[in-house]
């Protein structure tokens, strides 16, 4: 049965081929009527950044990952009234370098998330070592947000982030994290209470980069690698429905599907059984950031436009911003007061992500934007405390 909340626009995806409405997100959108909100600027910073958090309380916190260019960041910082960073959770977490231990460092965080019990999620995907070799020093780290004590550092074994592996994006649901790995491609589930954790998905087509949709963004520019070829980004931007049933996610280049979270914790449902339950939910072009609100409105961050879109339960988009600031919007948040924050770290304009000979056209400062949510649209996404408690009722 399919979920009255789903935006399921085609139907099942077993263990066959793709079967793919021809036309991309970029073009479905443009037919729509734009909603016309205006951004405002909450900060701007010298560090990319590429992610955004918030506390109940309204504390900005941002993610600047040691990307080519931008090796002597801190990685994680608050950002204060004034606009200057203090780095999180502080100390030698934040001054990892080439050849010093990983364990207790942020080596290359990739994004951050503080949900509704106030602590910081950040996933670390470590030393790179090349599509043959397993990262040192990946993992997951659970902060908390009022004196950086670090409360969790999950590491993942072999059989679940085997060679060549890249932990991307997580979210949580009372008792799991749902992560996605974008460099072979799959779905991760971490049950926090036992620890176990479990690989899905490694061989379906939903979590693999169709190499026919190339990454492409401003002006017509692929995504490319040194030598040339285009970067094959997997399982990438992921979210799960207000009500736990469904995940979402995608490849880079989409398109967007969903599978059953019971399902995919269910050990007893084989990986054949399981793709039989595997749904196509709409022919989205790439996206580098997505969000969800507690009425399953899917925020999505284009990567070929700079806009942000709205995917709504019952199937139709919607441009909800559309500015020539926002190239590249990422990992998106919505905060109390109804507020969208978007991160815009110009991904695409890096001199590593352009091939060969590759030149920067990065814009610095790094800015970060919000805009208030429309009235018809839902608040934040309530997800429960995986600590157990908020940590407004926990002892420091």
């Amino acid at each position: 049965m399919i979920n009255r909340r789903g935006f399921v626009q085609a139907g099942v995806l077993g263990s066959g081929a793709l079967a793919l409405a021809s036309s991309p997100l970029s073009r479905a959108a443009a037919v729509l009527a734009t909603q016309g909100q205006s951004l405002t600027e909450v900060a701007r910073l010298e560090w990319l950044c590429n992610a955004v958090a918030l506390t109940s309380g309204g504390r900005l916190f941002v993610g600047l990952p040691r990307w080519p260019g931008f090796e002597k960041t801190p990685s994680i910082a608050e950002v204060l009234p004034d606009g200057s960073l203090k780095p999180f959770p502080g100390g030698d977490w934040n001054r990892w370098a080439l050849g010093k231990p990983t364990s207790s460092s942020l080596v290359k965080i990739n994004t951050i998330h503080i949900f509704d019990d106030d602590t910081l999620w950040a996933i670390d995907q470590g030393v790179d070592a090349g599509p043959n070799g397993i990262n040192e020093g990946q993992k997951i780290l659970q902060f908390d947000t009022r004196n950086g004590k670090l409360l969790r550092s999950i590491g993942l074994p072999s059989s679940v982030l085997p060679a060549g592996a890249n932990l991307n994006d997580l979210r949580l649901d009372s008792e799991h994290a749902y992560l996605t790995d974008s460099g072979l491609g799959a779905i991760i589930i971490v049950n926090l209470k036992t620890g176990v954790s479990l690989r899905r998905l490694a061989d379906h087509p939903s979590t693999k980069m169709n190499p026919e949709r190339r990454p492409l963004g401003e002006g017509g520019q692929p995504l490319l690698n040194k030598d040339g070829s285009d970067l094959q980004v997997h399982s990438d931007p992921i979210e799960i429905s207000p009500d736990g049933q469904w995940l979402y996610y995608q490849a880079l280049t989409g398109p967007l599907w969903r599978v059953p979270t019971a399902a995919l914790r269910d050990t007893q449902i084989t990986e054949k059984k399981l793709a039989e339950q595997v749904q196509f939910v709409y022919d989205t072009g790439p996206l580098t950031g997505t969000a969800v609100d507690s009425v399953g409105n899917l925020y999505l961050g284009e990567y070929d436009k700079p806009r942000v879109t709205v995917l709504t339960p019952a199937g139709t988009l919607h441009v909800l911003t559309q500015d020539p600031r926002l190239w590249n919007p990422d990992a998106m948040t919505i905060s109390d007061q109804r507020e969208l924050y978007i991160p815009v770290p110009q991904s695409a304009r890096m001199a590593s992500n352009r091939g060969p000979g590759g030149v920067s056209a990065l814009q610095p400062p790094f800015k970060i934007y919000k805009l208030n949510l429309p009235v018809t649209l839902g608040s934040r996404e309530v997800v429960p405390a995986a600590v157990g408690k908020p940590l407004s009722e926990v002892q420091p």
